[in-house]
């Protein structure tokens, strides 16, 4: 494969990935919680030790998963694996639009209630930048049911990219994912208000779904074009 098509299928994969909401909603509450007991310095530390968390997943996750690919499997994804990938990006799709969200006026996920409001706890009373880190680290786990096949296809894309790119291309998917905080982190920055930002995804729900099960809808149809036919 081209070097151009793998850095399109990660920028497709990158984007699908950066539209899931939880690893971004903890961001929120841990903004939310901390600028009432902190300083805007100690919150921004905080938050970039969350948002590190997040990334340190993703890059183990897909580290580990091109390790199994190059040198367990001894092959890039077989057509029968791609096309497993491509039927789990279209039932992310359904999800995303059926089942994500639940209903009400409120962001808050299809997850158990319990996992739920042991991150909310947690955002509330994190008060260093380890534990920031590791909530970092725990949204990005709870978000592998969505993100596990996009692990995969990223793996894929960067080994078969060549040899001198690949670290450039890691470091592009990690910039696509980690686009939806840091603009987060620059807006709030900049003296803006982190209720506000809820407030605009309360009521913007219904584009943000849309989005989002639009997203893995095309990496879907792309990977079929490209990658299979």
């Amino acid at each position: 494969m081209s070097d151009l098509l793998c850095f399109a299928t990660i920028a497709l994969a990158g984007f699908a990935q950066a539209t899931l909401q939880l690893s971004f909603g903890g961001l929120i509450l841990l903004y939310h919680a901390s600028m009432g007991k902190h300083r805007r310095k100690k919150t921004g530390r905080l938050t970039s030790a969350y948002i590190l968390g997040a990334l340190i997943i993703a890059l183990l996750a897909v580290s580990g998963i091109g390790f199994w690919i190059s040198q367990l499997a001894g092959q890039a994804l077989t057509l029968e694996m791609t096309l497993i990938c491509v039927g789990i990006f279209l039932a992310c799709a359904v999800i995303m639009w059926l089942l994500y969200y639940r209903r009400g006026k409120n962001t808050e996920l299809w997850l158990p209630r319990s996992f739920t409001r042991f991150i909310a706890q947690k955002a509330k009373t994190t008060d260093d930048r380890i534990e920031a880190f590791s909530l970092g680290i725990l949204g990005a786990f709870a978000e592998m049911p969505m993100s596990i096949a996009i692990f995969f296809v990223v793996a894929n894309c960067i080994l078969s990219t060549s040899a001198h790119l690949q670290i450039v291309a890691i470091v592009f998917y990690l910039a696509i994912i980690a686009l939806p905080m840091m603009t987060l982190k620059f807006y709030i920055r900049t003296g803006n208000n982190v209720v506000d930002v809820q407030k605009w995804r309360i009521k913007n729900k219904m584009f943000t779904r849309f989005i989002s099960c639009t997203s893995f809808i095309v990496l879907s149809a792309f990977m079929l074009a490209f990658w299979v036919y």
